[in-house]
């Protein structure tokens, strides 16, 4: 089981200063409903990577003692089962769905070295179009509830279906976002780079599944 958990900090920051960085303690196992049951189980490694470089990190891991489960820490700039850092995965399917631009020219901005290969930047691209409706409903569903003014996303999804799930679910991060910093003040420094960020942290808290 994995929580994505907002680090507010870069993976570099996340490397540098891990002895420092204060991890929370569920108060309640997702999958047994133990309260206060769980406690430290060390860390196992992750080598994320970007377009130049591979970053090895620890991902700190919490022990269920009532259904002996482990719980880990999951920093919101990484994507489960991928390689590659969020910020790079997210530059592609922008390029890709937003931008509109050909698989060449996706190559030529995103991957100018090489990497990552074009075979995975269309995976990533097909993996989100598989997810996408599922997310974007579940933003629909929000926004309907807690801010139906918003101009894309009332409470009949007006908008939103004018594009493909890929293209809305891209276009609604925003409107999530927008919304999500007039709740929590600490969203303040979040912009377009961050959306989709954003976004994994708050429908994997929500129980969707991956998001690319």
């Amino acid at each position: 089981m994995v929580i994505v958990t907002e680090f507010n900090c870069t993976v570099q920051t996340y490397r540098a200063q891990f002895e420092q960085l204060v991890f929370p303690r569920p108060t309640t196992c997702p999958h047994c409903q133990a309260a206060h049951s769980f406690v430290g189980h060390g860390c196992y490694p992750r080598k994320p990577l970007d377009a130049q470089q591979v970053y090895p990190l620890r991902i700190k891991r919490w022990y269920c003692t009532a259904c002996q489960r482990t719980l880990s820490l999951l920093p919101s700039f990484l994507l489960g089962f991928r390689h590659y850092l969020l910020e790079v995965i997210q530059a592609v399917v922008i390029a890709h769905y937003e931008d509109a631009i050909s698989w060449r020219q996706v190559a030529e901005r995103c991957a100018p070295q090489g990497a990552p290969s074009l075979r995975t930047m269309k995976r990533w691209c097909q993996s989100l179009a598989t997810q996408a409706a599922a997310w974007l409903g579940q933003i629909e569903q929000t926004l309907a509830q807690q801010a139906p003014a918003l101009p894309l996303l009332d409470a009949l999804g007006l908008g939103a279906e004018a594009l493909a799930p890929p293209q809305g679910l891209l276009a609604a991060s925003l409107h999530l976002l927008a919304w999500a910093k007039t709740c929590w003040p600490e969203l303040a420094a979040y912009g377009f780079n961050e959306r989709l960020r954003f976004l994994w942290h708050w429908g994997q808290a929500r129980g969707l599944a991956r998001l690319i």
